[in-house]
């Protein structure tokens, strides 16, 4: 077991969408539902996981341009009716990819902390974590708030660091596109990027992580290879 090192602790920042969680489905009804609104055609789940992981606001306008809406004050109320629409589905259709759980236990008894820093708002991240898993796991749970930049902004994942006296060369952001890679280079992380998420394999190598997880078996004993070079 990976011991207590004071301010050398070790945490392994996930991701949420497409990296814990299966969310497509859930965005992808809210983003319909949205276009409902304004009497557009509705987008199959192959187009709208192009738009995930910048944020509701670029999710809800690309969504709209990717529909011939390029209207500014259109956009402005689409985000406004996205926001509230995935606030009310934001839980639909909900799944943790295989593995997951166990992998996020079999961290913790390595005694890593597992923590969470997703574009989601804040307000939902908890409450869409909680359909697969127990908060408990998580040391801390970060979505998008006013007080911090989206990813690929490190300033969040930074502060998660602080928080939780973790050393950054001892520590992973683990997720599944090219703005979690780059979040965790900015906050001197080592980075992982998983195969079974949203984002094809080649927008990933392009950013040239430090690993590329085949699953979360694979993804847990990179950690353990890692922090056993550095006991």
């Amino acid at each position: 077991m990976i011991k207590d090192r004071g301010n050398r602790n070790s945490v392994a920042i996930f991701d949420l969408d497409g990296t814990l969680q299966k969310t497509l489905p859930s965005i992808t009804i809210a983003s319909n539902l949205t276009l409902d609104h304004f009497d557009l055609p509705n987008l199959s789940q192959d187009t709208v996981v192009r738009f995930i992981g910048k944020g509701s606001r670029v999710l809800a306008e690309s969504v709209m341009r990717h529909s011939g809406i390029d209207d500014p004050d259109t956009l402005e109320e689409a985000f406004r009716i996205y926001t509230r629409i995935f606030d009310e589905h934001c839980t639909d259709e909900l799944e943790p990819y295989d593995g997951i759980p166990e992998m996020l236990e079999n961290l913790r008894a390595m005694g890593v902390d597992v923590a969470v820093v997703t574009n989601k708002n804040m307000s939902m991240a908890p409450r869409v974590l909680a359909t697969s898993f127990s908060l408990d796991l998580f040391s801390e749970i970060r979505g998008f708030s006013p007080d911090f930049p989206l990813k690929p902004d490190a300033t969040q994942t930074i502060d998660v660091l602080k928080k939780l006296r973790a050393a950054p060369e001892r520590s992973f952001f683990v997720g599944d596109s090219d703005i979690d890679v780059l979040t965790g280079r900015n906050a001197g992380m080592h980075t992982i990027a998983v195969k079974w998420g949203y984002q094809p394999l080649e927008q990933l190598q392009a950013v040239n992580p430090d690993y590329l997880a085949d699953n979360p078996e694979d993804l847990t004993a990179y950690i353990e290879r890692v922090l056993s070079r550095q006991s």
